[in-house]
């Protein structure tokens, strides 16, 4: 079948229905840079191969298949959830054009998995309804917050990659309900297959996956706190706030805000506080997050506090006045732990770490977490190999081939990847739509060839 590849970014539905057997006969994609590499990894060119969507809907020719990732900053948390008041929001608009036009016999979107619930879940109910009314039977993810089976994610697939996405298919005939692939599935996954030995980086490798001397010692430091509790002293569930060891403002029935100067001064004494500054500046010396002018903080919040507050309390003999000192020497975020590894091994370099602005994360070495597109700061660390990943396995990780040609900037390389479509999960979702198991030419529901056996 003929299938369109629209907002194509990398070119992930264009690998896995390639995989399936279909050709594509047209593709469009915004940006400059990414529309000239896609055209040389896919041999596309001419008027096969558009930029601005809102401008070539007219040369968009007959297919069968509609495939489009639609910009996702709009509707994602991170980019702050413009939605429809973005001029990319109305992207759903062009597609619907695109289909009253050709009224093609299949669609497949994908998108963040916030789209669903944009706008108290209007966003969604609009563009399903104009589906409908286009002749289309639709049937999309539901988040679980809506009552749904959730979103889908690699791992629910096997890959090792935790990126829950919205995915929506469509037919001119009627759907099965089950016709995308079950979000729960309990699939095992392994991360070291896809990551190539730090003896075969080249020197370009070597140097833009290097961890700073500031990064090395900020572990080194949550490391130090981890050697120093017994094995029997259970490591939180909740996120780690340093700030919280030893702090006294008030929390619970009044804020930082909400407090009087004498109260202020009491609170921030041991952080240097003095009588001689005004409010705001005892103010500016508490944590940010309790700086909102707000009279009473949210339940989450104040509970997170009282949790640290408590677990200081506990364990204080376990961690010294220098550790304090050192800690909070450091960045805001990096005052922050969230371990995710409930019963493994206590040590942060035997898993995968990733520097938010929520804090320092720790997860285990069976998937990475999402590449974000917005930011290179939160690029996923391997810690066994103590360096960033590579552009190469970024890409594998995505299911795409290693040798698959990438933006050359390191920022703009993983913008793109953390806007890519996972090529797995959507040759999975197109081939229980279309049907027909991909060719074995490429290796997508696996690691790939020959990288487990370099370890």
């Amino acid at each position: 079948m003929r299938f369109v590849d629209l907002f194509a970014g990398l070119g992930g539905f264009h690998l896995a229905l390639d995989a399936l057997g279909h050709r594509c006969v047209f593709a469009s994609e915004l940006d400059p840079e990414l529309r000239q590499i896609y055209g040389r990894n896919f041999k596309l060119a001419g008027p096969r191969l558009a930029g601005d969507i809102r401008t070539a809907i007219e040369s968009v020719p007959a297919h069968d298949v509609l495939c489009a990732g639609f910009p996702c900053q709009p509707f994602s948390k991170s980019g702050y959830q413009n939605g429809h008041h973005d001029d990319r929001g109305t992207y759903i608009d062009d597609i619907l054009a695109i289909l009253r036009k050709h009224t093609p016999e299949y669609v497949i979107l994908e998108n963040v998995g916030n789209f669903e619930q944009h706008n108290g879940g209007k966003t969604w109910r609009s563009a399903r309804h104009r589906l409908r009314l286009l002749g289309y039977s639709v049937v999309a993810t539901e988040h679980v917050k809506s009552g749904g089976r959730g979103l889908l994610s690699p791992h629910h697939l096997g890959f090792p990659q935790w990126r829950e996405r919205f995915y929506a298919v469509a037919r001119r005939r009627p759907l099965r309900d089950d016709v995308l692939p079950e979000p729960k599935r309990a699939n095992p996954t392994a991360l070291r297959p896809y990551l190539t030995p730090n003896g075969r980086l080249t020197k370009d490798e070597r140097h833009e996956t290097r961890l700073s001397d500031a990064q090395i010692a900020c572990i080194e430091l949550w490391n130090d706190i981890l050697r120093e509790l017994p094995a029997t002293r259970g490591l939180p569930s909740f996120p780690i706030w340093s700030d919280e060891f030893g702090a006294t403002y008030p929390f619970e029935r009044k804020t930082p805000f909400g407090s009087s100067k004498s109260e202020l001064l009491l609170a921030t004494k041991q952080l240097g506080g003095s009588p001689a500054m005004t409010r705001a500046q005892m103010v500016a010396l508490l944590p940010s997050y309790a700086r909102d002018e707000e009279r009473r903080f949210p339940y989450w919040k104040s509970k997170f506090i009282a949790q640290n507050r408590a677990w200081y309390q506990t364990n204080r003999r376990y961690i010294s006045r220098q550790w304090l000192t050192a800690i909070r020497q450091l960045p805001a975020s990096q005052r922050k732990l969230e371990w995710n590894c409930q019963g493994e091994v206590r040590n942060l370099w035997a898993h995968v770490l990733q520097f938010r602005p929520s804090g320092l994360r720790i997860k285990r070495m069976t998937a990475i977490p999402a590449l974000v597109s917005l930011t290179t700061s939160q690029v996923p660390i391997i810690g066994p190999k103590r360096r960033f990943i590579t552009r190469g396995e970024a890409l594998r990780l995505q299911g795409f081939p290693s040798t698959f040609e990438l933006p050359s900037r390191r920022e703009f390389a993983f913008q793109a990847l953390g806007n890519a479509v996972h090529v797995g999960v959507a040759t999975e979702v197109a081939s229980r739509l279309l049907g027909r198991a991909p060719e074995p030419r490429l290796n997508l529901l696996g690691p790939p060839d020959g990288l487990a056996k370099l370890e």
